[in-house]
């Protein structure tokens, strides 16, 4: 009976359910006090506020690389790694805040698009975009944390959530079966935002919110031809939809989502923005270090 549902996104698979947990409601309570909630902290760490973690990461076992370019992406999940490839390139050509990483980015995008052709397959891709990420500043390549199997494997997981209707289905009923009546808000992380996005599209009950951050939810090779539903649109038993971004974690794909949504749609507000620390501006704890982030959740708790 969670008042409070976490949903994590990409990372290690060795990273456990209660190891994020602890470091999420770490975060939320410190954030709390650093900002004059110091009793709404207290709540979080003694329990009065029931928290709990969807956790997925198990579900990722079979797609575990085992060593820097072995990538067991079968078929069409190799195909969605390349698209997702290509557009976090973009993401940071768009809205890096180094200028150099923008032009370098430009130039990867180039690069790989000239050099790699059907007959090479698309695996070939995925190995040129982690190289290219070595070539960019710290910023740009911090969120896969390592340019070799780490990366790659991150990109696995976004492919196979896509593809592999086991783990997403697994990935959802993680989310709803967390989600009561009790639950007053969710919180997304990442990939967990796509998944919290399917999954509240199954809910059957009122949500008074969803706090999204570095969300790929606007990601061209998920938007247009893999998210559902379609087109987008704010669940339909969620009262308010809160969503924040770093313009240099490079998994956001916009730093608009609320322009890809219907006009009338009144549920999600405009972007918050955000600086986290440049070493890794798409880690779910620098994010909940802010008090855009946070804010939303002070009334419910």
């Amino acid at each position: 009976m969670a008042e409070l549902v976490m949903v994590h996104g990409i990372g290690p698979e060795e990273e456990t359910e209660e190891q994020l947990s602890g470091a999420w409601m770490r975060a939320l309570a410190r954030t709390l006090r650093e900002n004059g909630r110091a009793e709404q902290a207290a709540r979080l760490e003694d329990g009065s506020v029931t928290a709990a973690m969807a956790y997925y990461r198990h579900l990722y076992a079979r797609y575990v690389p085992q060593d820097d370019w072995d990538m067991p992406l079968p078929d069409p999940m190799a195909a969605t790694g390349e698209d997702v490839a290509a557009d976090i390139m973009d993401n940071i050509q768009q809205h890096a805040s180094d200028p150099a990483a923008r032009a370098e980015a430009t130039r990867a995008l180039d690069e790989l698009r000239a050099e790699v052709g059907p007959e090479q397959g698309p695996a070939e891709l995925l190995r040129m975009f982690v190289a290219m990420l070595g070539r960019l500043g710290p910023v740009a390549r911090s969120g896969f944390a390592a340019l070799s199997s780490t990366g790659v494997f991150h990109l696995g997981q976004v492919a196979a959530y896509l593809d592999d209707e086991t783990v997403r289905e697994g990935a959802i009923e993680a989310v709803l079966s967390r989600v009561t009546p009790d639950t007053k808000a969710v919180l997304a992380h990442s990939l967990g935002t796509v998944v919290a996005y399917e999954a509240l599209h199954r809910l059957d009950q009122p949500l008074p919110l969803l706090v999204t951050f570095g969300s790929p939810l606007g990601l061209r090779s998920i938007v247009r031809r893999r998210l559902r539903p379609q087109p987008l649109r704010s669940p339909g038993h969620l009262k308010r939809w809160v969503n924040v971004a770093d313009r240099d974690d490079f998994i956001v794909a916009t730093l608009r989502l609320r322009t890809l949504f219907p006009d009338n749609d009144a549920v999600l507000e405009r972007t918050r923005l955000v600086k986290n620390r440049n070493t890794n501006p798409h880690a779910a704890v620098e994010y909940l270090k802010h008090w855009q982030t946070v804010e939303p959740l002070t009334e419910l708790l």
